[in-house]
């Protein structure tokens, strides 16, 4: 790989590899998988702080020393702030949903902590909270994952000892709307054996799960796809994407992250998954066809232990 001279951050069809490293993550180096070409800069706006999620060039920041909330535009510079969370609060699952207007003000940043929603616009002087609630039997439940997809929140639900649910979350004036979606036709192992993913791709609803094994679960076994068929409410299991590559962020800060683009760019494999993991500055890439999994080192510069590395899509 080489260093570029490039400065801006330009749109591209295919995700960015943002890797930030250093003492206080003070760095960023932007990777470009395509041509295997990086940049390093530093954005002062993403000093010690984290990616909890991105929609188009915007990010969704979270300082790591504190709960303070931002977003940073990419492309602009431009900075929003957020209203702060308690530091309980966990942010493993936040959404940003697309602004409904050219402002970024018209659109909602949600997190999801067990069962509690949070979200609010920005401008907001605080953070809405609700509680989902629903007729389960008294079964335990917990959200591993959620998405956009059509305009609506979709979530999973893992029930004890029974299958998963899907459901919607959409905002009613001040408040959310929860549906239940789904059947019962796909049970899902506990974790820490999986890491549950819903992604959009090309119109569709995916559900990808991560498996995992061997010593602290940290060697990747395998993915499995499936696919809602909203005529029959079912997921249907998938063994191939049709041109497209899903781009998996690993298990902090982005844990539940998907991006999903139809792979036209030399350099970008076609049928595949792009993931990465805590602590390592490799990128790996599973083949949905021969269930093989390759790897190819991120940038030469960063740290090999000390690097997040999280995609964002600028489209």
């Amino acid at each position: 790989m080489e260093v570029t001279n490039f400065s801006p951050i330009i749109p591209q069809p295919y995700p960015w590899l943002i890797i930030c490293d250093g003492k206080n993550q003070e760095r960023q180096t932007l990777v470009n998988i395509s041509d295997n070409h990086f940049k390093s800069m530093t954005i002062p706006e993403m000093r010690n702080k984290s990616i909890c999620t991105s929609t188009k060039e915007w990010l969704v920041l979270k300082d790591l020393d504190s709960m303070d909330l931002c977003l940073l535009n990419l492309t602009s510079k431009e900075v929003v702030q957020l209203p702060r969370l308690e530091s309980t609060i966990r942010t493993d699952i936040c959404i940003l949903s697309s602004p409904e207007s050219e402002s970024i003000h018209d659109c909602h940043v949600m997190f999801i902590d067990g069962l509690t929603f949070y979200f609010c616009r920005p401008g907001d002087k605080k953070f809405s909270e609700q509680v989902f609630e629903f007729d389960l039997e008294g079964r335990l439940m917990w959200i591993p994952t959620a998405t956009m997809f059509r305009g609506k929140v979709y979530f999973l639900t893992i029930i004890s000892e029974g299958p998963n649910e899907l459901f919607t979350a959409e905002f009613v004036n001040s408040s959310l709307h929860f549906t239940k979606f789904t059947s019962k036709n796909l049970h899902v192992p506990l974790p820490p054996e999986i890491v549950d993913y819903l992604v959009e791709s090309r119109g569709e609803l995916l559900f990808i799960q991560k498996m995992r094994g061997g010593w602290n679960f940290n060697k990747i076994l395998g993915f499995s796809i499936f696919r809602m068929d909203f005529s029959s409410q079912m997921w249907v299991q998938v063994n191939n994407i049709r041109g497209q590559t899903i781009f998996l962020s690993q298990p902090y800060g982005l844990k539940h992250k998907a991006i999903s683009c139809f792979a036209r760019e030399k350099g970008i494999r076609k049928n595949s998954i792009y993931f990465t993991k805590c602590s390592d500055r490799y990128i790996y890439i599973f083949d949905l066809e021969d269930h093989s999994i390759s790897k190819s080192l991120s940038c030469p510069i960063v740290s090999k232990h000390n690097s997040r590395l999280d995609w964002v899509m600028i489209p």
